[in-house]
């Protein structure tokens, strides 16, 4: 008998499923009823167990195995986890990405990924027959969903359970929204299949699948390559290990207090992997994941309290139009117990906004992360507005809270040049005095990715090493307080070179974001570098005076020592934003447009 590995976080799945083997685990939207909100069916812990082997089994039989790099463009779907775990039971390598980086942008990071298998909804291999010059490796292509031209197997072909099945058909769509949903839909390819085939069950499992004896892999073994976004930055092949995936999930238990989950709304598909392994009854809202701010928040609401959620993962792309639908609807949400935000930062002000429409003992969880490491840290809404917003509005940064369970946390020197070594970063401590205690934030902990897989060269500029503990580097400035809560002051790429020294982005902007009429802001910074002119661009409410707020910034910038040194405020109409969170703010976009209105008009 051969043997293989496998993810051995996997083993809690399995638990659960032999525990509990109809306890709904994915519950997923399947048309539209009558009213205008989504129906949904469910797959079970044990269906789904049982399909991801039969996926597992005949990915073996195509010659994916231990180590095969796999590119997974699907849905948010039953599909997409028994994918997934498929993939997991048999030691291969899922090759993620986000879809709303960009086309370009995505099929230069897939083809950095040099996969060998291709598993995709019939749009990512109509992609990759057209740009075939990205995908030269790929040697098994699969397709979830009807397949046209390009070969290979499918899905389908393989069985399913028949929940999925009966969802083939998308509904009528009506009401707001329906055009997305009917989008989502009609990409959302189902399994067809007999449940008198799926119920042979492992009895047809091809022999190189079931006379293979399966142990743990080693935590250091690849996993998982995740690809940042590139919204601040080149994008980035992540390599996630086994006990990278392993310590996440053991964090995501610990930040809930080792409750279970119950019920949880998932808004990323990692998420869900990992609420999974904790026995979570998963409700998939129906939503694009490219652009997730599209998501009816009114289809949020019903999905919470039709299932009973009890916790929830979202961005402020979801939180914000949540929030908004709670105050004007008067709806109430009674079985929320916490949010946790991600992906792109919170406003104090929506975090404030939850408390008042949940529940009385609700928690909201702001946290900071990363794809290199999530979660890096978090902070709960009461120490939050306890006082540390008030700080943050006078210039000291946002507060993110104390590091996650066992990451370590500390500051280097700002600077772009690589620091290989601790001994490159101590010989450099005397610099943070001239910053006042402000440096780039660097991690580490079991959850913290130590390499890239592309491009090599970021492994020299984001990792610091240490007598065998890898630090990677955030990229962000900080700095820690004597309670050890963490101020994020900005990113290292968009601080503003200036005469007197860096002034940081999210510090400066923290102070200007409370006046009335003002929706945001971001500083740039114009002109050479070491001598630049810190420029506020300012984006204002709806019937809010620009000519009448330039007086009152001009009063603000007055009163702190951080923005004293702004002196040019330029009004725009809209602010480039990433496309999946329409939160991170293009800075470096505006810099440029600062740039050619400072040369029409120096004197404003």
């Amino acid at each position: 008998m051969t043997t293989a590995t496998y993810w051995q976080a996997i083993d809690r799945f399995r638990a659960v499923a032999a525990a509990e083997p109809d306890r709904e685990v994915v519950i997923f939207p399947a048309g539209t009823a009558a009213s205008g909100l989504p129906e949904y069916r469910h797959l079970t812990y044990r269906e789904l167990d049982e399909w991801s082997d039969s996926i597992a089994a005949h990915l073996v039989a195509a010659g994916v195995g231990r180590g095969t790099r796999t590119i997974v463009l699907v849905l948010p779907s039953p599909e997409l986890y028994a994918i997934m775990f498929g993939l997991l039971k048999i030691g291969a390598v899922p090759v993620v990405i986000d879809p709303g980086m960009g086309l370009r942008k995505m099929l230069n990071c897939l083809r950095a990924a040099d996969a060998e298998a291709f598993i995709g909804i019939p749009q990512a291999h109509a992609a990759r027959v057209l740009f075939r010059k990205y995908f030269r490796g790929i040697r098994v292509p699969i397709t979830v969903g009807p397949r046209w031209f390009w070969g290979g197997e499918t899905l389908q072909s393989w069985g399913g359970p028949a929940a999925v099945a009966a969802g083939a058909a998308p509904a009528a769509e009506s009401g707001r929204g329906g055009a997305a949903r009917a989008r989502v839909r009609s990409l959302r390819a189902r399994v067809v299949g007999a449940r008198a085939e799926w119920e042979r069950g492992s009895a047809s499992l091809p022999t190189a699948y079931t006379a293979v004896q399966r142990t743990p892999a080693p935590a250091d073994e690849l996993l998982l390559i995740a690809f940042t976004t590139g919204s601040t930055g080149p994008a980035k092949a992540v390599e996630m290990t086994h006990g990278n995936l392993s310590a996440m999930v053991d964090q995501v238990d610990a930040a809930r207090e080792r409750v279970a989950p119950g019920t949880s709304l998932i808004t990323l598909p990692l998420v869900g992997i990992l609420d999974m392994l904790l026995g979570s009854r998963c409700v998939l809202p129906p939503l694009i994941p490219s652009q997730v701010g599209s998501t009816d928040p009114a289809h949020v609401v019903d999905a919470i309290n039709r299932f009973g959620v009890r916790t929830m993962f979202a961005s402020p792309a979801v939180l914000i139009p949540l929030l908004r639908h709670l105050e004007s609807a008067g709806v109430k949400i009674p079985t929320l117990h916490s949010i946790y935000s991600g992906g792109a930062p919170v406003p104090d002000w929506c975090i404030a906004g939850l408390r008042e429409v949940l529940e009385p003992d609700a928690q909201v969880h702001a946290g900071y992360g990363s794809t290199e490491a999530l979660p890096m840290s978090t902070i709960e809404s009461r120490e939050l507005l306890g006082g540390l917003v008030e700080r943050a509005h006078r210039g000291e940064g946002t507060c993110i809270g104390r590091p996650a369970e066992n990451v370590r946390a500390r500051l280097v020197a700002i600077t772009d040049d690589p620091l290989p070594d601790w001994s490159d970063a101590q010989a450099r401590a005397d610099e943070l005095i001239a910053t006042r205690g402000i440096g780039e934030l660097v991690v580490a902990g079991p959850n913290v990715s130590t390499r890239y897989y592309w491009p090599r060269e970021a492994n020299r500029a984001g990792k610091i090493r240490e007598d065998g503990v890898v630090w990677h580097r955030t990229g962000d400035l900080a700095w820690i307080d004597d309670e050890g809560r963490i101020w994020f002051c900005g990113r290292k790429s968009q601080r503003v070179h200036t005469a007197g020294g860096p002034m940081f982005s999210v510090q400066v902007e923290q102070v200007f974001n409370t006046l009335p009429g003002v929706a945001r802001t971001a500083l740039v910074g114009v002109g050479p570098r070491g001598d630049q002119q810190p420029v506020l661009c300012v984006e204002v409410e709806a019937g809010a005076n620009p000519l009448s707020l330039t007086a009152e910034l001009r009063d603000r910038a007055a009163e702190f020592e951080v923005t004293a040194p702004v002196r040019h405020f330029l009004f725009h109409p809209k602010f480039p934003v990433d496309i999946r969170h329409n939160a991170k703010i293009g800075r470096e976009q505006l810099a440029v447009w600062a740039t050619e209105q400072l040369g029409e008009d120096r004197a404003r």
